[in-house]
């Protein structure tokens, strides 16, 4: 018990001891800081909430007026209808009226019609006309004899309760009637008082008003208010149930405050129109008033506080309340154990200094032990920075050239410049591609200007939207790797030619001797020197396979790729495997090949049949077949060699194409090869821009594939079996023989014209089936006789191919207009060449047309040939050229930059959204586009974020389908 009460006493003396002084202080501070905070709070809530309040009131009360000004404007329309004829018929007023699309866009309105004004001696034909049109029994109502009728003859919609309208005379009822005359006499709009609409037929009834437009007969004095009266047509006019219009025209708002709308200044009871309460007027004085002068009425608003309202206003206020107190209470035993608790920070900071004082000394030690470089790129501030050891690496001083810690880019500065591009491209791979890590083998430049080979890693960091913020990584030196590669390369070559040069001599003397050439050779050394043979020829395949490895690796093999006929090849290469097949007693079939073309290195295609049909005969049991067999898939071919033998094995698919990778280690023994058959296959086929595979079922046996593009079929001849006859006008002598030896290896006869005189006595004497044409010739400018041959009715369309390296500054100067013209630029590509005259020749369709308006000539060339094979771009610097090449045939698309040398791309797209409404139009540009720019474009991109990839997607799916003459 005693130790329980001393206990007690040293806590209440630690509480309110001399030391603790401090925190009581704490505590009356943080108390009276939260009454003070609590009444300004409850003071500037107070005036907040009347103010929000004045401003709900406005615009409310603003909100009424506009929506009965834009009723006004309805009926002005009515009105203006009517003022254009003299009979408007009842299904012009429901077309008019059902374009207005009322009860849409203006919620609340009960309708649209038109009141006919009538004399007593005009009403019974009014009557007869009305029963003309369908309805039998009608009548003016209500029934009586008055000098004056305003019955209504059109009301729209025409349903519901707006039936019960229709012929009711609106004159016949004196608040109606005071407003409608005051229309009359005045010229004005004018608004009647409270009413009960004829349209209260069921349900709950509600206040009623009328909006009342006059319309007189035309050619009429309106001087005066009798004249007016006398010329008095009729009215335009729109019922409201209150109660809805005003539904119509709050929204949410009536959620934040209530109000009552009184027909009259007085504001008495009976003059009620609307209450957000209901029918009964609040019991508490209004916190706000306003007067509404509409039409001829005065409208009273009084607007009270919502339940909730000033509640809401004044939340938090006993939260402030606690939280002070709850504040008050942490500082003051804060501040207690303030004394405390400082000791062990300040421990705790001593640790977690020495802790990164020890990481900064492992992060150094651990860099200059692997006698990397270190470089960082932040992209977000525009920054680089390289380590002491990465410039020393360059033989640049520690803290490196200036110049280089404000740009992003310089590294780009240190990188060989025949590296640059590839170095460049991975990069922006790795960006693109949202990796992580990324590594660039290049060469970068020392300060006396020789190459140093490196090997950067780098690291992306990226933001949460994915877009690259820094860049960091390591340098590292690849000099002595690169040469103990060359050396590798060097004992490679050496070893492999030292070798050959007597397996040759072996080889050789070996099958001579065997062949029995030095007389008969007995049995039982005939076998084994058909095993010695058999093993020098391995031996020899080995050294084959070291070397175009070596030489693929080294990136030393050359590539021919020319146009193959594909069966032929097949064909070869299983002429050039039957022996070999033979041997293991296995059949080679060839299936039936449709006639294509690819672009190949024949000899390197004929090495990968081979690899793999030995391979497929080789584990082909006696007595089954090989099958060689190629399939067209859309613009690709796949060629494939199926065997029936034991197929591969689930746990070696992923090492197929390795180097020195077989089955298992006694499938060499039992099967020969090196393991380096296939993976010489796959490097081959995708220099060749291939694809390489198989399939497999073990078991079952193996199908190896490999997919080549297609290239397009070359132009068939004439029906009489004649070739197509070309001219190519072609002024130097290099480029017209490389023209005609490449066409007439298509197929085509090719007649020459070195300038525009030959071209003319050419076309004189034989019309040719297309034309190639140069633009800049000894005697004058290609386009002139384009124009001459566009003029004359024989040639006009003859398609013509301009092949320049003037395309561009001609197809400006021609302006468009020319039909069957294509144009392809120096240096030629003969593939693009052969597909555009197959294309002209047969008559298909032109591709899509995209205007590409951009005064950045390296860009435009970029997007082209990204782009080519989706349409032709036709460049425009400027907005004057992009006007005028708009005049002439359509485009299916326009690429647009914003920033151009004669004015703003938008001002086009405003031209554009007038003229040609539906051609779309694609923003590429430096500057982003707001909201509003962007609703008139079908679809903007940054320069900075765009792709390639992203702008290709788009472009495939805006552009139409045309035919572009490929396969």
């Amino acid at each position: 018990m005693s130790n329980a009460n001393g206990l007690r006493l040293q806590l209440l003396g630690q509480l309110f001891g001399r030391a603790n002084l401090l925190a009581w202080g704490v505590l009356a501070l943080a108390l009276g800081a939260t009454l003070l905070a609590w009444h300004n709070l409850r003071q500037s809530q107070s005036e907040a909430a009347a103010r929000q309040l004045e401003l709900l009131a406005d615009e409310l009360s603003e909100a009424i007026v506009q929506r009965m000004q834009n009723q006004e404007s309805i009926l002005l329309g009515a009105a203006a209808l009517l003022d254009t004829s003299d009979e408007v018929s009842r299904d012009d007023w429901r077309r008019y009226a059902e374009r207005l699309r009322l009860g849409e866009r203006y919620p609340g309105i009960q309708g649209l019609g038109f009141s006919q004004v009538l004399r007593a001696e005009q009403l019974p034909a009014f009557e007869t006309a009305l029963r003309t049109e369908g309805f039998i029994n009608f009548r003016v109502r209500p029934f009586g004899q008055r000098p004056l009728y305003s019955a209504i003859r059109y009301i729209e919609p025409f349903a519901g309760r707006n039936l019960v309208a229709f012929g009711f005379d609106m004159l016949s009822e004196p608040v109606r009637r005071a407003a409608m005359l005051d229309a009359a006499r005045s010229g004005q709009s004018r608004l009647s008082g409270r009413v009960t609409l004829v349209q209260e037929t069921h349900g709950r009834v509600q206040p009623g008003l009328l909006l009342y437009v006059p319309v007189y007969w035309p050619g009429q004095p309106l001087d005066s208010p009798e004249q007016r009266l006398a010329a008095l047509r009729g009215f335009a006019y729109s019922p409201y149930r209150v109660h809805d219009l005003m539904h119509g025209i709050l929204g949410g708002r009536q959620r934040e405050l209530d109000f009552e709308l009184y027909a009259s200044p007085a504001a008495a009871a009976g003059e009620l129109l609307y209450s957000s309460r209901g029918d009964t007027p609040a019991s508490t004085p209004a916190a706000a008033q306003r007067q509404l002068e509409l039409f001829g009425q005065s409208w009273r608003l009084h607007f009270h506080h919502a339940p909730g309202f000033l509640a809401d206003a004044h939340r938090g206020e006993s939260s402030l309340l606690a939280l002070g107190g709850c504040i008050g209470l942490l500082l003051f035993f804060l501040v207690s154990s303030l004394s405390q608790r400082r000791a062990q920070v300040q421990q705790l900071a001593d640790r977690i200094t020495e802790q990164l004082r020890l990481s900064e000394e492992r992060l150094a030690l651990a860099l200059k032990g692997s006698n990397d470089g270190w470089w960082d790129i932040d992209l977000k501030a525009g920054s680089f920075f390289a380590s002491a050891r990465g410039w020393q690496m360059l033989g640049h001083p520690e803290q490196g050239p200036p110049g280089f810690a404000d740009d992003p880019l310089g590294w780009e500065r240190l990188v060989h410049p025949d590296d640059l591009a590839a170095a460049r491209t991975s990069l922006m791979q790795a960006l693109r591609q949202g990796a992580t890590y990324f590594t660039i083998d290049c060469r970068l430049l020392c300060v006396d200007g020789t190459p140093l080979p490196v090997l950067l890693r780098g690291y992306i960091q990226r933001g949460a939207d994915g877009y690259p913020l820094r860049i960091t990584g390591t340098t590292m030196d690849q000099s002595e790797a690169k040469r103990i590669e060359r050396l590798k390369s060097e004992f490679v070559s050496t070893v492999s030619h030292e070798l050959r040069t007597p397996l040759t001599a072996i080889a050789g003397s070996l099958g001579l001797i065997n062949g029995g050439a030095l007389g008969a050779v007995p049995a039982g050394m005939q076998q084994m020197l058909g095993i010695a043979q058999a093993n020098s020829q391995r031996l020899s395949h080995l050294i084959n396979d070291l070397l175009d490895m070596d030489k693929l690796e080294a990136g030393k093999m050359q590539f021919d790729l020319q146009p193959c006929a594909l069966d032929e090849q097949l064909a070869e290469a299983l002429a050039s495997n039957q022996a070999y097949a033979a041997q293991h007693q296995v059949q080679l079939r060839l299936a039936e090949c449709p006639p294509l073309r690819v672009r190949v290195d024949a000899m390197r295609l004929q090495q990968v049949l081979a690899n793999f049909l030995s391979n497929a005969v080789k584990y082909s049991p006696p007595g089954a077949e090989v099958l060689l067999h190629a399939e067209r898939r859309g613009a690709r071919v796949r060629v494939a060699v199926s065997d029936s033998g034991p197929g591969i094995a689930a746990a070696f698919r992923e090492r197929v194409f390795a180097k020195f990778s077989q089955a298992d280690a006694s499938d060499s023994r039992k099967k020969g090869g090196t393991g380096l058959g296939l993976a010489i296959s796959k490097e081959l086929i995708e220099r060749m821009g291939g694809q390489i595979g198989f399939d497999s079922v073990e078991g079952q046996g193996a199908s190896f594939w490999f997919e080549l593009a297609l290239l397009a079929d070359p132009p068939t001849a004439a029906t009489d079996g004649a070739h197509p006859g070309l001219l190519v006008v072609e002024d130097e002598p290099d480029i017209a023989a490389l023209l005609r030896q490449l066409l007439e290896h298509a197929g085509y006869r090719v007649r020459l014209a070195h300038s525009l005189a030959e071209a003319r006595r050419a076309l004189a004497a034989e019309r040719p089936a297309a034309i190639s044409l140069d633009l800049k010739l000894p005697d004058g400018d290609g386009l002139q006789l384009v124009r001459e041959l566009r003029a004359d009715a024989r040639y006009r369309e003859l398609p013509i191919l301009v092949v320049s390296a003037a395309c561009e500054q001609g197809r400006l100067a021609l302006g468009g207009g020319v039909p069957a013209l294509d144009w392809l630029s120096k240096p030629i590509d003969p593939q693009r060449l052969l597909d555009s005259l197959a294309r002209a020749l047969r008559g298909l369709p032109e591709r899509p047309r995209v205007l590409h308006v951009e005064d950045d000539h390296d860009l435009r060339q970029v997007v082209a040939e990204q782009g080519r094979e989706l349409a032709e771009f036709v460049a425009a610097e400027n907005l004057a050229q992009a006007r005028r090449l708009l005049a002439g045939p359509p485009f299916d698309l326009v690429l647009l930059d914003l920033g151009l040398p004669d004015g703003n791309g938008l001002e086009l797209v405003e031209e554009l959204r007038r003229s040609q409404p539906q051609l779309p139009v694609v923003v590429l540009s430096a500057s982003e586009l707001d909201g509003a720019q962007l609703a008139k474009v079908r679809a903007a991109l940054a320069k900075s974020r765009n792709d390639g990839q992203h702008l290709l997607q788009l472009l495939t799916r805006l552009l139409p389908a045309k035919e572009t003459g490929h396969d």
